[in-house]
């Protein structure tokens, strides 16, 4: 297939026009004008790289509303509102089967297509291989976290699925437990991630045991790499972040989650001094990257000077920076030659449209960002087929997904009732 003038986001987060065509799943600009094949107009589009959602629960939707205005280390504590927690995780965990969590996870990831997320890091260790069903049926990428059933999927990849396992939160620290994941690490060597310094509370717990930092430990267990993915981090020091710099790993910025939370914000703009690469996860209950991607931007202003970040670096973060985290950084998050053709288009509309396109000030991509509206992203692919054409899911069938969702929400509150609520 040929995209024909294309306005796209390049290598260098830039937008220029040409055309180019998907060959094999694959992108490629050596267009030969003499080519026999089918061929797209996209003058009315702007094309992106798939966005990347590097931290998602994906059952966590369901619980909207039900965590308002309450700390993690509070949940399901002796209220009426950690109480009806308490009975919603024993429901997921006890009442609905695998195949239900399933449709869980499959709206989810729906609802991330709708936004033009390609990719999906899901942290939830009930059925991997149902969750990657899932993922593969609607036709997006993803990584699921396998915890301690990393060696049923060791150097597996199931389509376009990839499975990691997890390191520990401050509450779960021993030295046997550290020296489990230390002796996981050596024999299977996975992307491992974990919630890490998220808040207060796992700060104190982990300073009161240890006297140290969780990055501190981790460093000392040579738990700290590459491959190492940390969610959070708001509780971070500088001599953390340095360490992380050090050791290349990867930070997942989740302010949604954080503020919901009162966990606070993370020092994002001294990770991105250093050097870290910090990407952008929805987390808890929030599908959203734009709003997510907004909201980063704006935090970045606090305490900077107004003209210290642009729209580029967000851009960076929720694409090329999510494929560098894991691994994927020569395949996906950008539209290069030879990357995969996971592609996002946005119809162009007078919001868009700066008074001037200058890139030092008055761009698309800024007015992209800022202006775009909900129903934005009108087609979306991955390995060059479409998976969503005029909002339209064209893997699935959304209405039944949707239903199912709606069954498994009313069964429990029957199942509160039940309780006695």
């Amino acid at each position: 297939m040929r995209l024909k003038n294309a306005t796209f986001l390049n290598g260098d987060i830039e937008f220029e026009t040409r055309d180019f065509s998907i060959e094999a799943g694959k992108i490629r600009f050596n267009v030969n004008d003499s080519d026999k094949e089918s061929s797209m107009d996209c003058e009315n589009y702007f094309v992106i790289p798939g966005l990347i959602n590097a931290h998602f629960h994906s059952y966590s939707p369901l619980t909207k509303g039900l965590m308002k205005e309450m700390a993690l280390q509070d949940w399901c504590n002796d209220s009426e509102q950690g109480k009806i927690q308490q009975l919603f995780f024993d429901y997921v965990d006890n009442e609905i089967s695998e195949r239900d969590f399933a449709y869980v996870a499959q709206k989810s990831y729906v609802d991330m297509v709708k936004h033009g997320v390609t990719f999906v890091s899901d942290s939830d260790p009930k059925s991997p291989a149902l969750l990657s069903d899932a993922m593969n049926e609607i036709g997006i990428r993803g990584i699921i976290d396998t915890y301690e059933e990393i060696g049923d999927y060791y150097n597996k990849r199931k389509d376009n699925v990839l499975f990691g396992s997890h390191l520990l939160e401050e509450e779960d620290f021993t030295n046997e437990e550290l020296l489990r994941v230390k002796s996981m690490k050596d024999k299977y060597n996975p992307i491992m991630m974990t919630h890490c310094l998220e808040n207060e509370w796992r700060f104190d717990i982990v300073k009161s045991k240890f006297g140290k930092s969780s990055i501190e430990l981790y460093n000392e267990m040579d738990l700290l790499d590459n491959q190492t993915v940390l969610f959070h981090g708001v509780f971070m020091s500088k001599k953390d972040i340095a360490l992380i710099a050090k050791q290349k790993s990867s930070i997942v910025h989740c302010p949604l989650s954080n503020l919901d939370t009162g966990a606070g914000v993370a020092d994002v703009s001294y990770m991105l001094e250093k050097g870290v690469n910090v990407c952008l996860g929805t987390d808890y209950a929030h599908t959203n990257m734009w709003e997510l991607m907004r909201l980063t931007y704006y935090l970045l202003k606090i305490n900077n000077s107004v003209n210290k970040f642009a729209a580029e670096d967000i851009f960076k973060m929720a694409t090329v920076n999510g494929a560098k985290a894991y691994k994927l950084e020569e395949e996906i998050g950008q539209i290069k030659d030879g990357y995969k053709a996971d592609l996002v288009f946005i119809k162009k509309h007078s919001d868009l449209g700066p008074l001037l396109n200058k890139a030092t000030f008055s761009s698309y991509l800024y007015n992209l960002l800022f202006y775009s509206k909900g129903d934005a992203v009108q087609h979306v692919m991955v390995d060059g087929k479409w998976i969503m054409k005029d909002r339209k899911l064209t893997t699935v069938d959304e209405q039944k997904v949707e239903n199912r969702y709606i069954q498994i929400a009313a069964g429990f509150l029957t199942y509160l009732k039940e309780q006695g609520y």
